[in-house]
This record gives structure tokens, C-alpha cells and sequence, in this order.
């Protein structure tokens, strides 16, 4: 089997529709963070739904549909919430977010032999704490074969003999300088994870979200540096 490994979409449809189009996989495991920063939270959710993904709660999830605070980087705290406030809440019906709120916060699944455990942030703390490839490979991997964790919007993988930890980073709003939607492919018979990067319409997706930000012009400079750049 090959499983599409992504995360952390964050309310960005064309980068997940692209992905989604023009990858070939057999299974979708998607590690959190459906919602907020971009312009389409309910579309992006929707998609992954409807794709069959396994999904697990991310911290951004759990802050819209519990309101609760995502914690997350102090450079990007203010943008998560006014996005929240203004994009996510108000473009997710109830329901949606009802849901949204169900994702596990940790699976382990069974993929032809291949044990694979899956959490946002950390085996630790599965919404916020986020780690690095250096502090990935201290990680004791709990009796499975892979880990697969998000929450850092970086790519890595780390194996060696004890351990086998995957980040597919962000498919849609990656911060490691390459802009385009981050996935990774798990490769069940052949035990092996290839990383992959897809361009997408970068300026169509701002010019949705510039009209549904307003007046938060600040807030959108920050977020339209990101998205175009990769660094935050």
C-alpha cells in the first residue's frame, strides 16, 4: 500500500486539492490541523471527509471547536486568532466543527505488518509540544514501527535502530523556506517514506483570504509572507 502522509492543511483547499489531484496513494493519514490561517476551514475538512482520511486532532482543531487557546508561536498567535475569529467560526457549520472536535489524538494503526502510531505534536503531549529532528531522535517509540507527527510544518525523518520518526510538514502552509504543499508517501511493502512537494496557486488562495481578513491588513502581510516564502 502507499498511504499519503500530510498535515497541518490549515484552512488552504488549494494546496490540498492539488496534492489530493495529482499524488497517487492508496490511503490518507492526515496528522492534524484542518483549520485557521487560511480561507477555506469547512472546504478543507469537507475534502478530507470525503477523501476517507483517517484524521487526528490537531491544536488549532481543538481551539476552534472547543475554544480553547491553540498555543501556538508567539510570531503567529495573534494571526491564528483573528483568523479564528473571522474565517474559521464563522465559514464552519456547527456540525463542522462538532466533528472536527471527534478526531483522535492519537491512532495506531495496522498497515500490512507495519505498526504506524500517529499524533499532531508529540507521544508526550499530542496538541503542543513541538519536536525538531535533533529532539526526534531522543524519542522512544513505545513498541511501533513508525511515528508519524506534524505541528512543526517541517519535513524529516529520522531512522536508525532503535527508531523511525516522519514529518510530512505542512501541505498547506509550510515554514521550512520552500513554499509549495509538503507531503510524504509511506510505502508499506517496501518499508520506506519519499517526501514530495507540489506548486500551487499561491496568489488565488491570498486573494480569498484578503477579502475574508478585511481590515486585519497586518495580519494578512504576515500570513501572505509566509505562505509565499516558507519561513516564518
Amino acid at each position: 500500500m502507499k498511504i499519503l502522509l500530510i498535515s497541518d492543511a490549515h484552512s488552504n483547499l488549494h494546496a490540498l486539492e492539488t496534492v489530493l489531484d495529482k499524488v497517487s496513494f492508496d490511503d490518507i493519514l492526515f496528522v492534524g490541523d484542518a483549520v485557521d490561517y487560511g480561507p477555506n476551514p469547512f472546504e478543507v475538512y469537507s475534502r478530507l471527509h470525503e477523501a476517507g482520511a483517517k484524521m487526528i486532532l490537531g491544536n488549532h482543531d481543538a481551539a476552534a471547536a472547543f475554544g480553547i487557546d491553540c498555543r501556538s508561536s508567539e510570531k503567529m498567535h495573534e494571526a491564528s486568532v483573528v483568523t479564528r475569529r473571522r474565517i474559521t467560526i464563522p465559514r464552519m457549520p456547527e456540525k463542522g466543527l462538532s466533528e472536527l472536535g471527534t478526531a483522535a489524538r492519537r491512532l495506531r494503526i495496522d498497515y500490512e505488518g507495519l505498526t504506524v502510531e500517529a499524533m499532531h505534536a508529540s507521544p508526550r503531549d499530542e496538541l503542543y509540544e513541538y519536536i525538531s529532528r535533533e529532539q526526534a531522535s531522543n524519542l522512544e517509540m513505545g513498541g511501533t514501527d513508525l511515528m508519524v507527527l506534524g505541528h512543526t510544518h517541517i519535513q524529516y525523518e529520522v531512522r536508525d535502530s532503535k527508531r523511525w520518526i516522519v514529518n510530512p510538514g505542512s501541505v498547506g502552509m509550510p515554514k521550512d523556506g520552500d513554499p509549495r504543499a509538503s507531503y510524504a508517501i509511506l510505502d508499506t511493502y517496501k518499508r520506506k517514506v519519499e517526501f514530495g512537494r507540489k506548486d500551487y496557486d499561491i496568489e488565488s488562495m491570498l486573494k480569498e483570504l484578503s477579502k475574508l481578513i478585511g481590515s486585519e491588513k497586518r495580519i494578512f502581510e504576515l500570513l501572505s509572507t509566509v505562505f509565499r516564502t516558507g519561513f516564518q
